[in-house]
């Protein structure tokens, strides 16, 4: 998690310092709510490890519903109310996840070795 922070602070500066601020702003916060999103998956796998199968589904059942809502009201708010750039808002999102995937997989196929 902490690499994709440290891309997502590299494409931020990057993007202030061109000039783009309303794409900075935009890329911040797609990120943000990517990694606090990841963040709350995390904790909520993790609360659930060793739990029955059945009261864990339900959990994380809740837990989805409950990031997705929190989530989708963080997108509407930065959208709606301040106005960021959509496309640098999707960027900073996908961006942010695929970074975490690819980071996950480079140590995952290290091990491997």
């Amino acid at each position: 998690m902490l690499g994709a922070a440290a891309v997502a602070g590299v494409a931020v500066v990057g993007l202030a310092l061109w000039g783009r601020w309303a794409w900075a702003v935009g890329f911040t916060v797609g990120a943000l709510v990517s990694l606090g999103n990841f963040q709350l998956i995390a904790r909520a796998v993790g609360g659930v490890a060793g739990v029955e199968s059945g009261r864990a589904a339900t959990t994380l059942w809740k837990g989805a519903l409950f990031r997705f809502g929190i989530t989708g009201a963080a997108l509407v708010v930065a959208l709606l109310v301040f106005r960021v750039s959509l496309p640098a808002l999707v960027a900073g999102l996908l961006i942010t996840q695929v970074t975490m995937i690819a980071l996950w997989l480079v140590r995952a196929m290290r091990s491997l070795t």
